[in-house]
């Protein structure tokens, strides 16, 4: 592909996102001050390496997938966005407290205009420094564990107390930290009752889950493509089956086109809070690709405390 023909596919990219509507080859030539001839030859050429192609014989030209994935990457790397936006972004991030994931979502819907996904590795635990045990009777344990930072986890377990005396001040002292909670079921207990209440605490206090939260559906639902039932049906089966977990290393970005038929992903991976995470904006081929790479940028860079 020849620098020439590289700006007419950036040119006829940009219009079809904004307009919707196939690009002229009279309009490109004016664009770039060269013929309609030469253009439509540059045309011919970008048909032939499946970047673009005519929705019918006497339209203009639209891009392909390939033609999308070429303009994208030629977003890359990202300009931040305007200093003032990013003075606000770090102003809402230091005031957000433990709301700062739904935040980050709301955020890059509204400046992005798609919407977005952020998910969440599984905290790390603290270690558990000890554990208070409270008899409810009826064969259930109120238990209370107390963790490095002063966090407490709280669960209730199904455990008949054995009639021997100060089984539950026997139990506490054993179950004294510190260590890791996965690591309290493998403890060797100096009783069957307490390797058996330490697997019931496990399960009671449970695991660390990865988190997702998700702002901004609606947006989708405003584009153009979702008069198409279809691409309705595959956005909201990319929603259910995104992972869990980030996939994205800290300072990555991504930008996936037509994965899914008629659906490109922005990503940018970050990590706050002892936690890695990733921002996930979805779109449709027609994306605003240069607006969602700044908002992924900017928004995971202020995540990091970097606004560099």
């Amino acid at each position: 592909m020849t620098e020439r023909q590289r700006r007419l596919l950036n040119l006829l990219a940009g219009a079809y996102i904004e307009t919707g509507r196939p690009v002229p080859s009279s309009w490109l030539a004016g664009q770039l001050g060269v013929s309609p001839a030469t253009v439509r030859y540059d045309l011919a050429d970008l048909e032939a390496a499946g970047l673009v192609e005519k929705p019918h014989a006497s339209a203009g030209r639209v891009p392909t997938r390939r033609g999308f994935r070429q303009y994208a990457l030629a977003q890359l790397p990202p300009k931040p966005l305007p200093p003032e936006t990013l003075s606000r972004l770090a102003r809402v991030l230091a005031q957000s407290g433990n709301n700062w994931p739904q935040l980050t979502a709301q955020m890059a819907a509204r400046l992005s205009g798609y919407p977005a996904v952020v998910r969440l590795s599984p905290p790390k635990r603290a270690n558990v420094l000890e554990v208070h045990l409270s008899d409810l009777g009826g064969g259930r344990l109120l238990a209370v564990a107390v963790l490095e930072g002063g966090r407490l986890l709280e669960g209730v377990v199904t455990f008949n107390v054995p009639p021997e005396e100060n089984f539950l001040e026997q139990a506490e002292r054993w179950l004294h930290g510190p260590y890791p909670l996965a690591e309290l079921s493998e403890r060797r207990a100096p009783s069957p009752q307490l390797a058996q209440l330490a697997r019931e605490l496990v399960e009671a206090f449970g695991t660390p889950r990865s988190e997702r939260y998700v702002e901004g559906l609606g947006a989708m639902l405003n584009e153009p493509e979702a008069r198409d039932p279809e691409f309705v049906r595959r956005t909201l089966d990319l929603l259910e089956s995104l992972p869990s977990t980030p996939v994205i290393p800290s300072g990555g970005l991504d930008v996936r086109v037509g994965d899914v038929e008629g659906i490109s992903l922005v990503q940018a991976g970050f990590r706050r809070a002892s936690r890695n995470g990733e921002l996930v904006m979805i779109g449709p081929l027609r994306m605003h690709y240069r607006q969602a790479l700044s908002v992924a940028h900017s928004l995971s860079h202020a995540l990091e405390g970097n606004l560099a």
